[in-house]
């Protein structure tokens, strides 16, 4: 009969160092193996920067606490992301990149704006692919709102522009807007004279897009201020 506290604590005392033992285990794993889909604008390695600040972020326990309990980390060009567990070690991350079709520096950071012209990312990354407009004047800057242009010509011009060379696939260096909304773009030694944001803006970037081949490694300037009905083509000045 007094045998059975003995055994009862031997009991308690197994039990005990093997939950001990399970929390040192959980405590020391970590995820060794991410793999981020859906990305273009953001790198996996400045993602993982954003999800894993500290050491005990990489464990698995405490990431899938975070991701389904807190609300998603503000990460750079990124709308929302959902995590998916693969293994203890092994993560999934799926991206959903805030959609962008260009940006305005202002005071040395680059502001990028979608569609609707709304301010969605304001940073001092310059992101490849995506088109720089200058010549727009405004004096101030708020994420979450419209571009503050002075007038409704100017913001419908910047628009225009915008998502016609982002729908055809063009790469500009920058394209500049004067006071006068004549557009010009800038592709290497190329400029491209487009004029005023007219009722033939679509179809000069549809034919710019189908002559782009030819204005590589040239110098001189493309004059499309009058769309060509009569399929006479356009002027081409060399520098």
């Amino acid at each position: 009969m007094k045998k059975r506290p003995k055994v009862k604590t031997i009991i308690i005392f197994f039990l005990l160092a093997v939950v001990m033992g399970m929390l040192l285990f959980a405590a020391t794993l970590r995820i060794s193996v991410i793999t981020c889909e859906g990305n273009e604008k953001c790198s996996q390695e400045s993602i993982e920067a954003y999800l894993f600040k500290k050491d005990m972020d990489r464990n698995p326990f405490v990431f899938l606490f975070q991701s389904f309990f807190l609300d998603n980390k503000e990460i750079p060009f990124i709308e929302k992301y959902d995590v998916e567990m693969v293994s203890l070690t092994e993560f999934k991350i799926n991206v959903y990149e805030k959609s962008i079709i260009g940006y305005l520096k202002y005071m040395g950071t680059c502001m990028y704006f979608d569609k609707d012209g709304i301010v969605v990312e304001v940073t001092d990354t310059e992101l490849e692919g995506i088109v720089n407009i200058r010549g727009i004047e405004f004096d101030h800057i708020v994420v979450n709102e419209k571009i503050p242009v002075k007038d409704k010509a100017t913001f419908d011009t910047l628009l225009d522009i915008t998502q016609l060379i982002d729908y055809y696939g063009i790469h500009t260096d920058y394209i500049d807007i004067n006071k006068k909304l004549e557009i010009t773009l800038y592709l290497d030694k190329v400029r491209v004279e487009l004029g005023e944001d007219d009722n033939f803006l679509s179809e000069k970037i549809n034919d710019l897009s189908s002559i782009i081949t030819v204005l590589e490694n040239v110098d001189g300037v493309l004059d499309m201020h009058e769309y060509s009905t009569s399929d006479k083509g356009y002027t081409f000045k060399r520098d």
